[in-house]
């Protein structure tokens, strides 16, 4: 299957035909994968071989709908802009999560050249992407559910991409622009699903991002965000989970796949959380 083949399919499934010219249209474009294809360390926790074939994310996640993590997401996003005409980049990131600390390089996004500005797109950082392109020059952007976001630039000439809600800011990843190659992305994707202490690999985490709420899975906490509210579902077992897998982050795994993922990640989680 071609690149041209792909593409078309995919913009097929989100109802999109190839006049995809402004930034308004990408923003669309954006808003369309994150509530259709979901991100998740499902594959993940299933100590599945993950490929970043091209051809094979677009099996994993459009085809088969079973989700993805940033490598995966940001890889189809980024050929999707190239084939559609777009000049794009991609490059590495650390995600922080608001923290001053040491972490390795395991995260990858998108940077679009568009009309002589420079804009960051990122559909793979689960339920903090941002839903529109972020331009540089610390301009903030409104993006979804009272969620605006920014790009800081830090004295030593790295930036972070910044949430901004109800006043506080959380700034979720730090980069800098410095040349990436496909090989560096194999690294990082190889720590972050592989490695003991990776997150993905202790974690089961799955979210979509809808125009009127968040639906967001850690390990046994399930949550529907909305711009003022929240609210938290209790999964009582298995069958529950591949319903919940099924209509609210529209993946597909079978049972047998999903029984020790249930028994390890979200029964077990709750027994120790009523304990405590």
């Amino acid at each position: 299957m071609t690149t041209k083949d792909i593409v078309n399919n995919y913009l097929q499934r989100l109802d999109f035909d190839k006049n995809i010219k402004s930034l308004q249209d990408i923003t669309k474009l954006i808003c369309g994968h994150a509530q259709t294809f979901a991100f998740s360390s499902m594959k993940v926790v299933l100590k599945e071989e993950i490929s970043l074939d091209l051809e094979a994310i677009y099996e994993s996640i459009v085809v088969q709908k079973r989700g993805g993590y940033c490598f995966e997401h940001n890889k189809l996003f980024y050929e999707v802009l190239k084939e559609l005409g777009f000049d794009v980049e991609f490059y590495l990131a650390r995600v922080v999560n608001n923290l001053e600390v040491e972490v390795p390089q395991t995260h990858r996004f998108t940077l679009l050249n568009f009309e002589d500005e420079k804009y960051l797109i990122d559909v793979g950082i689960g339920f903090r992407s941002p839903c529109v392109p972020v331009k540089f020059g610390g301009k903030v952007v409104n993006s979804h559910l009272g969620i605006s976001y920014t790009i800081k630039e830090f004295e030593d000439k790295t930036y972070g991409l910044q949430l901004i809600q109800n006043g506080e800011t959380f700034t979720a990843t730090t980069f800098d622009l410095n040349k990436c190659y496909e090989a560096d992305f194999e690294m990082g994707h190889f720590y972050s699903h592989k490695h003991p202490c990776a997150g993905f690999v202790n974690n089961l985490v799955v979210s979509c991002i809808f125009s009127d709420k968040i639906v967001s899975l850690r390990n046994s906490n399930y949550l529907k965000i909305y711009a003022d509210s929240k609210e938290e579902t209790v999964i009582e077992d298995v069958e529950q989970f591949q319903s919940i897998l099924k209509d609210d982050f529209n993946c597909r795994f079978t049972l047998d796949e999903i029984k020790p993922i249930y028994e390890k990640y979200i029964n077990q989680n709750s027994s120790l959380v009523e304990s405590l």
